[in-house]
């Protein structure tokens, strides 16, 4: 089921230079956003030097003594993506927690999206016409549908007001997985998506309105 692997590197390093009183030593750490292994490494490792370089150029001087700590963390990775409308499954459906735009085409990404940014004020949330006249909002050119997960960045850096999360549902176990986690942190707009998956390998995109509702029954509290 799972096709590739994600992996996350941090480096935790001690930098020295000499002064006129003695041995200067200063602790810095560094990590990389996750990373797929069939992509090359050499990236992964060049942006950890790029950092170091950055760094050690707030203070002329500094090299690097030893590493404290490298640390590879490795996760399953599977590149799902959004398809055509999937009914939300009645455990969810009853939390009231997701928006499930209605439509019969491949952007359900860009539906759900929508659905976040502008919330209407009626009761046809999952209706497709509430959300038509924003579609000129996102900026989607050359940009491929169905959606797939490892393509949100790519979103992401032509919509930079916008950060994306996605978690995907685990129908047989009834839990939920992240599928995508946004490095960015800041931006004025941010949406959480749920992927759901349907019959015949079928998946689509939902906007998750209440995050607390949607997994309220892995907790008692």
């Amino acid at each position: 089921m799972y096709r590739s692997v994600c992996f996350h590197m941090r480096a935790d390093a001690v930098f020295v230079r000499e002064t006129e009183n003695g041995i200067f030593r200063v602790p810095a750490y560094f990590a990389i956003t996750p990373q797929l292994v069939n992509n090359s490494t050499d990236a992964a490792i060049a942006d950890l030097n790029r950092q170091a370089d950055r760094w050690n150029s707030r203070g002329s001087g500094f090299v690097i003594e030893h590493l404290i700590k490298f640390v590879i963390c490795i996760t399953q990775y599977r590149p799902l993506h959004g398809s055509t409308y999937v009914k939300t499954p009645a455990n969810i459906a009853n939390k009231k927690c997701v928006v499930n735009v209605k439509n019969d085409y491949e952007k359900c990404f860009a539906w759900a999206v929508l659905s976040g940014l502008y919330p209407p004020n009626n009761h046809d949330k999952n209706e497709m016409y509430n959300y038509a006249k924003y579609m000129g909002v996102l900026n989607l050119h050359g940009l491929s549908f169905p959606m797939k997960s490892r393509d949100i960045p790519r979103f992401e850096k032509q919509n930079s007001f916008i950060s994306v999360n996605v978690l995907y549902h685990d129908v047989k176990n009834r839990e939920f997985f992240v599928e995508y986690l946004s490095p960015h942190k800041d931006r004025e707009k941010h949406v959480n998506l749920l992927l759901l998956q349907g019959e015949g390998n079928k998946f689509h995109y939902v906007n998750i309105t209440s995050m607390s509702r949607l997994v309220s029954d892995r907790t008692k509290h």
